[in-house]
């Protein structure tokens, strides 16, 4: 989306409007460009123009085939503007196989993929060629013909007769995020379905995920979306929860409670900060610089899940336990396998005084 705009900077640039000799038309995709010119040298005239234009963006051009041709983007646009795919000399032509581990429905979008590609890009006299392509693509990458014919004429109906579909519904159903497993997949799916819980596949971790690592993790003190633990230090009080923030931010907040002695609502006399009230009604010292980071999690939406587990199961004695959960009863049996997983670290927090 960046380069998008600033392409549309770039060219729209006021010294576009005091060209001497514009294209006829210009078009440009990011930073794919087509425009249409006199000849050659009213095209590289051009090109010098938009190059003067900045040093940081620097186009190259490419002219009309011998038959007249010219690619841009995935369409090869023909001498009488006529449209077909434009496929690069180096494509293999090699797609996911129908043999590999992954589910039913991403081997069939393949197939739907390379058959509407073909009816959005591809002229009438140029269709029925592109069509028989992909088939034979589709046969190439082991797919059967059945499978093959039959998605191709479903992608034709849906062209010709646009299927009505119905409005969509807030649904309170469960939503699981399993890997995909060719055998286990499909009765999961169904036994879960039982239970009004909807099953969707994440990807497997690939080689270039285990090998490589593009981000740096940030220090301790400042890792957002973490499960903490705070403890006493005169007693096996222990008070667990949750911040999408970074935990030093968090544990600040805890700290100042105590300090200003500020741990109930004054007009509810609810419990705001529950470690702060334990160290103001025993005056014992609470640990913040030794706080815990028990487990960070990838996203915040998985923050109230995984609080859930650690308090049920490490059963910290400053939490309250009065309170429903939000948390579906169906994730009790998976509550012990979730802790199971923590690997608590020091939060390195060094701001507050001993």
């Amino acid at each position: 989306i960046s380069a998008h705009f600033y392409c549309e900077n770039y060219l729209s640039t006021p010294r576009c409007n005091y060209l001497p000799n514009p294209p006829k038309t210009y078009r440009h995709f990011v930073d794919d460009g087509i425009g249409s010119f006199t000849d050659k040298a009213h095209a590289n005239s051009f090109l010098l123009f938009i190059n003067s234009l900045s040093n940081d963006l620097q186009y190259t051009i490419e002219h009309p085939s011998s038959d007249g041709s010219l690619p841009f983007l995935d369409v090869l646009i023909h001498p009488d503007l006529s449209t077909s795919i434009y496929r690069k000399p180096t494509h293999t032509n090699l797609y996911l196989k129908h043999n590999s581990s992954t589910p039913t429905g991403t081997k069939i979008s393949v197939i739907k993929s390379l058959t509407r590609r073909a009816y959005d890009l591809c002229s009438r006299q140029h269709l029925d060629a592109e069509l028989d392509l992909v088939y034979r693509i589709c046969l190439a990458n082991g797919f059967p013909a059945h499978l093959t014919t039959t998605t191709m004429l479903k992608v034709r109906e849906n062209i010709l007769v646009p299927p009505v579909r119905p409005p969509k519904t807030d649904s309170s159903s469960l939503t699981v995020t399993l890997p995909y497993h060719p055998s286990l997949n499909q009765p999961l799916k169904k036994a879960l379905r039982r239970h009004d819980v909807s099953l969707k596949n994440s990807s497997s971790p690939n080689l270039r995920c285990l090998l490589t690592q593009t981000k740096s993790s940030p220090p301790n003190n400042i890792t957002p979306n973490v499960i903490y633990r705070v403890s006493c230090n005169e007693c096996t009080a222990s008070y667990i929860g949750q911040t999408k923030r970074p935990i030093e931010k968090r544990i600040s907040e805890h700290e100042a409670c105590y300090r200003l002695n500020n741990a109930t609502d004054d007009a509810t006399g609810n419990i705001k900060f529950a470690p702060a009230l334990h160290a103001l009604n025993s005056g014992h010292h609470i640990g913040w610089n030794s706080s815990e980071i028990l487990t960070t999690t990838s996203s915040n939406s998985h923050l109230d899940l995984v609080e859930h587990a650690a308090i049920n199961v490490l059963k910290p004695t400053l939490n309250r336990t009065d309170q429903i959960s939000n948390i579906n009863s169906l994730w009790n049996p998976l509550l012990q396998r979730i802790t199971s997983s923590f690997r608590p670290k020091p939060s390195n927090i060094t701001k507050f005084p001993n």
